[in-house]
């Protein structure tokens, strides 16, 4: 009787794992939205390219070019949310 408890359990958590690891993997790959916020979506650009050339609002509220701030140097952006 115990033993088919405990095999029952393994079962059971083995499923639910397999079915977290599922979820997480289509959540990752882009095919499922994590939440109501999730704005992600499938592009074209890949890691490596060069941006395409934007104009962006700057904290002072006045407007910049992208290809402006990687004449000099290498730029780095980071999109994210401070929650």
């Amino acid at each position: 009787m115990v033993r088919k408890v405990v095999v029952g359990l393994l079962a059971a958590a083995t499923l639910v794992a397999a079915g977290l690891f599922g979820y997480y993997q289509l959540v990752k790959a882009g095919y499922l939205r994590y939440n109501r916020y999730d704005r992600r979506e499938r592009g074209t650009l890949q890691v490596g390219q060069t941006a395409p050339d934007l104009a962006l609002e700057s904290y002072a509220g006045g407007r910049l070019q992208l290809s402006s701030l990687w004449k000099e140097r290498p730029l780095f952006l980071v999109f994210g949310s401070c929650t």
